[in-house]
């Protein structure tokens, strides 16, 4: 059986017929499926590349606030009371703040992915260490550590918060009892 084109210009009057034979079904489908497979791939590289992974994003805002030599602080040097209260204020009743037994230099309120974070100088011993306080939000992990240059950060989740500490590699044993 042989198709003959309507549109195309056949012969004249007493000419034999213009016959072609039919396109092959699985040429349709091959190409339908490869613009199919362009298309999808395509979509999921454009978001790869248009949407960065965030993964552990709190762990590295911890780290490059730690490593700020001058930071400006909402609150210096407060007592413990004075602290508890700040918190509350956008974190909330049950923000778990580090033991009494470390001193607070400074807390500052910042924002992390749209939501607020506040980050918290401590001095345990002679070491600096940094403290952030995040309420979580959606799948947060429950525990990441990573090792920067000197530096050891710690996440964990507790509760609806995602808090990190961030401190000297050299004393982490020391300063990690601190904190809840």
């Amino acid at each position: 059986m042989h198709l003959v084109e309507a549109e195309a210009v056949g012969p004249v009057e007493g000419d034999a017929p213009l016959v072609t034979p039919p396109r092959p079904p699985h040429r349709r489908v091959s190409v339908s499926l490869l613009f199919t497979l362009t298309v999808l791939i395509g979509t999921v590289v454009a978001i790869y590349l248009v949407f960065p992974a965030r993964n552990n994003v709190l762990l590295t805002e911890a780290i490059e606030r730690h490593r700020d030599a001058r930071p400006a602080w909402d609150l210096t040097a407060p007592t413990p009371a004075e602290l508890r209260a700040w918190v509350i204020g956008f974190a909330g009743n049950d923000a778990p703040l580090p033991a009494q037994t470390a001193a607070i230099r400074g807390a500052r309120r910042i924002e992390v992915l749209n939501r607020d974070a506040a980050v918290i100088r401590l001095a345990v011993g002679a070491d600096d260490v940094t403290y952030v306080i995040q309420r979580a939000q959606g799948i947060a992990p429950k525990h990441a550590e990573r090792s920067d240059g000197e530096l050891r950060a710690i996440s964990w989740r507790r509760g609806p918060y995602m808090l990190v500490a961030v401190g000297p590699e050299a004393t982490a044993a020391t300063w990690r009892a601190v904190f809840p």
